[in-house]
């Protein structure tokens, strides 16, 4: 078993997307958008266009979204290849693109799943541990995980995880725009 980061594609120009709105937008929206709370009630009319684009061929399903702890971005094609790994464990909220259907994606799913004792836990001078160098996990509770962030300590933090099911969905379609990341390995010895 191994679990994946799933990023957007920067290096050969595939599609970004930025907020129209960016500070009003972002502040009401995406401030907190890494906390496992439900916002589809409060989500708006929130706008996005494509600040970079590689020219033809190059629309991305999973655009790079410009803001610092925001959701990953997933095209309508994206979210239909892996929806049902995924429904009940995200909200896709939708962004307003002039040209094509995207829809954030709040991941709901936040699970206490660090073996610490096989990670390696970044801290700050002043102590505070601000994120994770090496992350172990404890695989008895990431299995039937399709899409889920970590806790470090008492903190949910902003990454997206996903399982060999995701990435498999994913790989075998004729999605474009995304790279994984392994992140852990079941079969590999910690540490």
């Amino acid at each position: 078993m191994k679990v994946w980061l799933l990023q957007s594609k920067l290096d050969v120009g595939f599609e970004s997307l930025q907020l129209v709105n960016f500070d009003h937008d972002y502040d009401k929206y995406f401030r907190n958008i890494k906390k496992p709370n439900s916002i589809k009630d409060v989500w708006g009319n929130v706008e996005v266009y494509t600040l970079t684009e590689g020219g033809e061929g190059y629309k991305s399903d999973f655009p790079h979204f410009w803001g610092k702890g925001s959701a990953p971005v997933f095209s309508e094609e994206a979210l239909n290849v892996v929806y049902d790994l995924i429904e009940d464990k995200v909200e896709a909220l939708p962004l307003n693109h002039p040209e094509h259907k995207y829809f954030a994606i709040h991941v709901l799913n936040a699970v206490d799943a660090i073996d610490y004792n096989n990670s390696i836990v970044k801290v700050m001078k002043s102590g505070l541990r601000a994120g994770f160098k090496k992350c172990s996990f404890l695989q008895e509770k990431i299995i039937g995980q399709h899409m889920f962030k970590i806790y470090l300590d008492d903190r949910v933090q902003s990454e997206a995880f996903v399982s060999d099911e995701f990435k498999e969905r994913v790989t075998s379609s004729s999605l474009v725009g995304y790279e994984f990341i392994e992140v852990w390995d079941s079969e590999k010895v910690d540490l």
